[in-house]
């Protein structure tokens, strides 16, 4: 169980040994940034395959098994993804109306794109890719599956969504970050109970896409 967290702390100390390096070249610190954070996401799938490709073979198939056809499980997880955007905006929409300087505390935290067209590839396929193959395997076909196998269902997708919320730093920062990441990570468990792997990774990286589009267009 404690394998996919593990997983994760091995990821990030690979993006922080690689900002590491990077730091000591001629590259730009948004260029940094970029580049370790692409590095990052592939230690998380990496790390990810490897404690998959661990599992018994009948486990292994379970874990990224298709609970529907492809096109209806991809298109619903599209579908939901979209949903979790509209509630995860409204959350934050919330927030700045109960707390007027969250807006100055999203600038802050804006993350960097990169000022080049490569750097604005690998950023978006970071976003877009790395993170929901590596998060889903991780958070959902690994770590809910093993919690869901001990205790209740629900029990299991509030723990991994809490899990989930804290593997990301802004939450942290942003008080409406931390339920807005729970309730996707809620929805995102349903989903892959519900309609397996690939559905909620097609989620995940769809909410991510909207916040990559997002990034681009304020830039």
């Amino acid at each position: 169980m404690l394998s996919p967290l593990g997983a994760l702390l091995l990821a990030l100390t690979v993006s922080v040994l690689a900002f590491g390096i990077l730091s000591a070249t001629s590259l730009g610190e948004g260029a940094q940034d970029v580049i370790a954070g692409f590095v990052g996401g592939l230690a998380i799938v990496g790390f990810a395959l490897a404690l998959w490709a661990a599992l018994p073979g009948a486990e292994r198939r379970d874990a990224i098994a298709l609970r529907h056809s492809r096109g209806g499980a991809l298109g619903l997880g599209i579908a939901i993804g979209i949903g979790v955007v509209i509630a995860s905006g409204g959350i934050l929409v919330l927030g700045t109306l109960v707390d007027p300087g969250l807006n100055d505390r999203l600038d802050d935290l804006q993350v960097e794109v990169g000022d080049t067209p490569a750097l604005v590839v690998l950023t978006v396929i970071a976003l877009v890719v790395l993170a929901p193959l590596g998060e889903e395997l991780l958070f959902r076909a690994l770590l809910l599956r093993t919690l869901a196998a001990r205790i209740p269902f629900w029990w299991a997708a509030l723990v991994s969504s809490a899990l989930f919320a804290a593997a990301h730093f802004d939450a942290y920062l942003l008080w409406p970050r931390w339920p807005g990441l729970i309730i996707t990570g809620l929805a995102l468990a349903w989903l892959y109970r519900w309609r397996g792997y690939w559905a909620s990774v097609s989620a995940h990286g769809t909410v991510n896409a909207v916040a990559a589009a997002a990034l681009i267009a304020g830039a």
